[in-house]
């Protein structure tokens, strides 16, 4: 029990200034505000950060980093790469205001190999 609570707090000693960097880092997308939506040409109106209106499509690029893989009704689906990997940003659109949902990829984890040991005194 002792060797499971170890291995759980050096867990999170090394993954808390990980994900507190990666929060951290300012995204292209936090300048850009998002307008309208138009599902039926498959294209959006977004504001970028020097003010100016753009509409954009699938395979657009927003900024250096972020690609715009579909637009749909009350949605747009983002492909972002960051210093961590990438991430898919989910736009959606709902009254006229936007909520941003992030899901970062993360790599797939093997199983966790144990030597055999002695359980006894």
């Amino acid at each position: 029990m002792k060797k499971a609570t170890l291995v759980c707090i050096m867990t999170t000693i090394f993954l808390i200034p990980s994900m507190v960097t990666a929060s951290a880092s300012p995204s292209p997308l936090d300048k850009v505000q998002f307008i309208k939506i138009a599902p039926i040409n498959s294209r959006a109106v977004i504001k970028g950060e020097d003010g100016k209106l753009l509409v954009i499509k699938q395979g657009d690029m927003i900024g250096d980093s972020v690609v715009v893989n579909e637009i749909v009704a009350g949605r747009i689906v983002l492909e972002e790469t960051t210093a961590t990997g990438t991430d898919i940003v989910i736009v959606r659109m709902e009254k006229g205001k936007s909520r941003i949902e992030r899901l970062r990829k993360q790599p797939d984890q093997g199983p966790t190999f144990m030597a055999p040991g002695n359980s006894g005194p």
